[in-house]
């Protein structure tokens, strides 16, 4: 019968509802709709028409894993207390994690179960529509008695909801073992999609399906809003060279969203951060996300400034911008004591420091991932600088010596070029190549030289800011210790820094005020210890002294620990030994290196945290020491 009686069908224009015969576009109804909605008190609209296609509830899972060898078991605990903070739950309810089954978890039993693990999982789940979800705790284990179903083990964790955020969210530590002991290994696709999936599912069957219509106005929402919408980042995406091509649209209306954009893009125009370049095209302001995430963030990010002044009882004037931009051109490094240090939104993982300057001002800093500033509390001393965002020395002398043989970089080149480098000094190179290497930038021969192309200059520039894309500031970390306390200690402190630089106390106020008082006592009590050189002031060798009584009453401690003696660390050549733990004294924190028969202390370096319990070999250069993991026994 189909073949007697063929037929076309053509679908035509959505007409004007009202009569007048005027074609509307499905977006066209829809920014009307949703200007209608904004000015009805009920929210409801009287549209004749309603998009009958549907999408499930959007939630956003986060995955990421954390290995417990060297120093992850300190961190496992301090991720820990951070879930747990109470500062995070509901109002009226004071937090703390739960389990798959217990209201409240057994923090100690559950680290100490974990503790011989190969890695765990950190997880967060956070739904676009958290604050409708009845029951976060519920909605929880629900999830993760899917993931059970689908991992086909019983699965050990904790959890606890945070609140502190716009969005409501939920934090799961998961234990890396299955129920028959093996390491737990979840597949790619689960991580980037399977839970994802499962979440979406579960907040649909709760709050029921998200309609087109529904999509649609959130959209139209966002082509008004002074914050990085969805929208934005489509036109990011799409953006060649920071030109995104709006000019194809099908005039059917059936390409709803293009709409969007073009509405949203012209918005940005009277923004300044916009401007069109051709028919349908624009091109996009360079630093489009960075300025709109700061518009959207200021009102937050100004409240948690004054919550941190507030709470320390310092009042502070505003003479400039209260939040640090490091990519500004007058940026320049700032210091001072730590009012508040913080999470701004942890689903994101961004974290905040609000300092106390020497200038007397108070100021926001962003300081990208929570790990930038896990070892930073409140009332230490930081000076804060921006990225440099630059090649490393060793980048230089790597396209130096590959420029004068074809492209070609190896470690006979290096010491024909340089005849006085050391081995460890080239072998810092190699480690700087394999990085590169790992990244694109460089690609090692067969006979173990480099191929270095002739860009590389270039290539590690942009390497530098894609590395340091969570670490927008450098934190150097002055002193874990209270002024206070900083002027009776024995130790090389960051007062007896100041007073050797003689830094000019002219433009100081506030806190900086504080730091000119407890120079004034610092010298008094040196004077006391006769510790100040023959001009009665605080010199170099005053400095060098300091720092090594400290470390020889550290010693002298630690020998009782360790059943060894303590030898002070050599200024020049090398040292072996294993690393054993870290200490913190007035002078800074250190490592201790232990040999069979004694032990040493030596200037903590973050890379030494890999590699806890390790035997390592040290050469001493002139300001630090290059360290490698040694392949034999120590046995002096």
């Amino acid at each position: 019968m189909a073949d007697e009686n063929p037929f076309t069908v053509k679908l035509g224009r959505i007409m004007s509802p009202g009569g007048t015969g005027r074609f509307v576009s499905f977006a066209g109804r829809v920014r009307r709709a949703a200007q209608k909605s904004g000015r009805q008190r009920s929210g409801k609209t009287r549209s004749n028409v309603v998009a009958k296609q549907s999408f499930s509830r959007r939630v956003i899972v986060k995955f990421s894993l954390a290995k417990m060898q060297g120093n992850g078991g300190k961190i496992f605990k301090a991720h820990l207390d951070y879930v747990a903070r109470e500062s995070a739950a509901q109002e009226n309810e004071k937090g703390g994690l739960y389990t798959a089954i217990e209201p409240e978890a057994d923090t100690d039993s559950f680290a100490e179960r974990c503790k011989d693990d190969r890695h765990y999982f950190k997880i967060i789940i956070s739904s676009e529509d958290g604050k409708d979800i009845a029951d976060l705790t519920r909605f929880t284990r629900d999830l993760m008695i899917e993931v059970q179903r689908d991992m086909e083990t019983k699965l050990e964790w904790v959890a606890a909801d945070h609140y502190d955020t716009g969005r409501p969210h939920s934090h799961i530590i998961l234990r890396g073992v299955r129920d028959d002991g093996k390491d737990l290994i979840i597949p790619r696709e689960y991580i980037s999609y399977g839970m994802r999936d499962r979440a979406e599912h579960l907040a649909t069957l709760e709050l029921g399906p998200v309609t087109q219509i529904d999509v649609a106005k959130k959209l139209a929402v966002m082509t008004r809003q002074e914050r990085f919408t969805t929208i934005d980042k489509d036109l990011l995406y799409e953006a060649s060279e920071n030109v995104v091509n709006l000019s194809e649209i099908k005039q059917d209306g059936s390409d709803w969203s293009q709409r969007f954009k073009i509405w949203r893009v012209k918005h940005l125009a009277r923004m300044g951060l916009a401007e069109k370049v051709g028919r349908g095209k624009w091109k996009l302001d360079e630093k489009l996300e960075r300025t709109l995430r700061r518009m959207g963030d200021r009102g937050d990010i100004l409240k948690a400034r004054h919550k941190a002044m507030t709470i320390n009882g310092v009042e502070r004037a505003s003479r400039r911008e209260p939040i640090y931009d490091p990519l500004a051109g007058d940026a320049k490094p700032m210091t001072g004591r730590v009012l508040k240090v913080g999470i701004f939104d942890d689903v994101n993982d961004r974290s905040f420091i609000v300092l106390d300057t020497l200038e007397g001002e108070a100021i926001f800093i962003e300081t990208g991932k929570e790990a930038n500033v896990r070892d930073i509390q409140e009332d230490m001393i930081v000076t804060i600088r921006p990225q440099a965002f630059q090649p490393k020395s060793s980048d230089y002398t790597i396209d130096e010596i590959a420029a004068k043989r074809g492209g070609i970089y190896s470690p006979s080149a290096h010491e024909a070029a340089d005849p006085k480098a050391s081995e460890a000094y080239i072998q810092a190179h190699i480690r700087r190549l394999e990085a590169m290497r790992r990244s694109g930038h460089a690609e090692r021969n067969k006979d173990g030289t480099w191929q270095v192309p002739p860009d590389y200059l270039k290539r590690a520039r942009v390497f530098e800011r894609k590395n340091s894309a969570g670490k927008p500031v450098q934190i150097e970390l002055n002193s874990r210790l209270t002024l206070r306390k900083a002027t009776e200690v024995i130790g090389r402190t960051w007062l007896d820094e100041e007073l050797v630089s003689a830094n000019s106390a002219a433009s100081r106020e506030g806190f900086g005020n504080d730091v000119e008082k407890a120079k004034i006592n610092r010298m008094a009590f040196l004077k006391g210890q006769q510790l100040l050189g023959k001009s009665g002031d605080v010199t170099k060798e005053t400095l060098s002294e300091l720092e090594s009584l400290d470390l020889k009453a550290a010693g002298a401690a630690l020998s009782k620990e360790l059943d060894k003696p303590y030898v002070e660390a050599p200024t020049k050549g090398s040292l072996s030994g294993t690393f054993r733990k870290t200490v913190e004294r007035p002078s800074g924190k250190y490592a201790v290196i232990e040999k069979s028969k004694e032990f040493t202390l030596v200037p903590w370096r973050e890379a030494l945290d890999r590699n806890l319990g390790r035997t390592l070999k040290g050469t001493i250069g002139r300001q630090t020491i290059s360290w490698t993991i040694s392949k034999g026994r120590d046995i002096s």
